[in-house]
């Protein structure tokens, strides 16, 4: 009776505990680098705000969190999040499975990157925005494991070379274990490709244009066995 007893007060200091475990201690352990800016952060691990997020040289805006508990009858620890700033609106669900797979679910973002300034001179961005939609995307340390999503976007040529504003169509796919989005313009033959990513988030971008390769071979007089492309690689939390 007494071990019993003992072991429902152990118990039941251990709840109070998580249930009291505040939003700013999961903070502290995600951001173990210090990389993260916060003005104030307000609330619990289950239901906490954070406000004026800012990572290293991005600014996030204001961040919702709130846990759903309905989401444990699935074997899942879901959360709603709901981001606002300047350069990026951010609504959906996101959390982790018994598992171990971190997943992303029912999710629309809208990206509004603002031009950085170096030397007083604007550093050359050619992203103005991007939307998208995701249904689901489900991975972990190791691989991409499903992925289900639709975006447009909108790219600024400023040399000229395709078009001063190209719309794309982004869709968001799993291929070989790593998570890829392959984007085609509108029209079709001015720009295609995919970026790749890794799960360390090493990313590696190809893109074609069918519509610049025929301005080089008209100048070039070359005859090309294989399109052109141009490809890029680095890691997303460098950019």
């Amino acid at each position: 009776m007494k071990k019993r007893t003992a072991f429902l007060i152990y118990g039941s200091f251990i709840l109070i505990l998580v249930i009291i475990f505040p939003m700013r201690g999961i903070v502290s352990l995600v951001d173990d680098k210090d990389k993260m800016k916060i003005n104030s952060i307000e609330g619990f691990w289950w239901k906490g705000s954070l406000e004026g997020v800012a990572l290293e040289e991005r600014t996030l805006g204001d961040i919702k969190i709130n846990f759903s508990p309905i989401s444990l009858i699935k074997k899942k620890f879901a959360f709603n999040l709901d981001v606002r700033g300047s350069e990026l609106n951010l609504k959906g669900i996101f959390g982790f499975t018994v598992n171990g797979n971190i997943f992303i679910e029912n999710t629309n973002l809208t990206i509004n990157p603002k031009i950085k300034v170096q030397s007083g001179k604007a550093v050359f961005q050619n992203v103005s925005n991007i939307r998208a939609n995701i249904k689901s995307l489900y991975f972990n340390d190791k691989k991409c494991i499903s992925a289900d999503g639709t975006g447009t976007g909108e790219v600024i040529d400023v040399f000229g070379l395709l078009s001063q504003k190209l719309q794309i169509n982004l869709e968001l796919d799993c291929k070989d274990d790593l998570f890829e989005i392959s984007f085609q313009s509108n029209p079709n033959n001015v720009l295609e490709g995919e970026v790749v990513i890794k799960p360390n988030l090493e990313f590696n971008l190809e893109a074609r244009s069918k519509r610049l390769s025929n301005k080089i071979i008209e100048a070039t007089k070359l005859n090309f066995k294989k399109e052109p492309s141009f490809k890029i690689s680095g890691r997303l939390d460098e950019l």
